[in-house]
């Protein structure tokens, strides 16, 4: 009897935890959430200093072409480029997404993206959508892209 005391006990120490670390879960999927809804406001400025202001200091990425940055300096850069042509004067939209949480620390975010009316070279509109997949970080309490890798699916090879 006292065994099952002691452990019912125990269990009722553990419930409060493991209810305060479902919350905090959820604090977490909305703040990464938030960080794609805070860059998308700032892609629709075109302000790649906002943008870039989302990723950890040594984060980097690989856009869809295949062109890398690393450092936020580079990201910038990257993002100032791409918002002086292709996608000046565009929005982007994201999907919910998924969250898979690696530590409390660390997550990866895959969510579906669309981005109507960039701009081909030549000119002429075009709709970009694909699917981006970051690795998220949680520093000082504050949740910062570490590395993304948005892609636009071709479509599989004919057989």
């Amino acid at each position: 009897m006292k065994r099952i005391l002691v452990i019912s006990l125990l269990l009722l120490l553990a419930l409060p935890a493991g209810v305060a670390g479902a919350k905090d879960k959820a604090g977490d999927e909305t703040a990464i959430r938030k960080v794609f809804a805070d860059f998308a406001d700032a892609w629709g400025k075109d302000d790649a200093k906002s943008m870039a202001s989302h990723w950890a200091p040594d984060g980097d990425i690989i856009n869809p072409t295949g062109r890398r940055a690393n450092g936020r300096t580079e990201i910038e850069a990257l993002f100032a480029d791409e918002h002086s042509t292709i996608f000046k004067g565009t929005h982007i939209t994201f999907s919910a997404g998924t969250i898979r949480f690696v530590k409390p620390d660390v997550a990866i975010f895959t969510t579906d993206y669309d981005v109507p009316g960039a701009h081909m070279p030549s000119g002429s509109d075009m709709e970009m959508k694909g699917i981006v997949t970051s690795v998220m970080v949680k520093k000082s309490g504050k949740w910062l892209t570490l590395s993304s890798r948005p892609m636009s699916p071709a479509g599989a090879p004919m057989q």
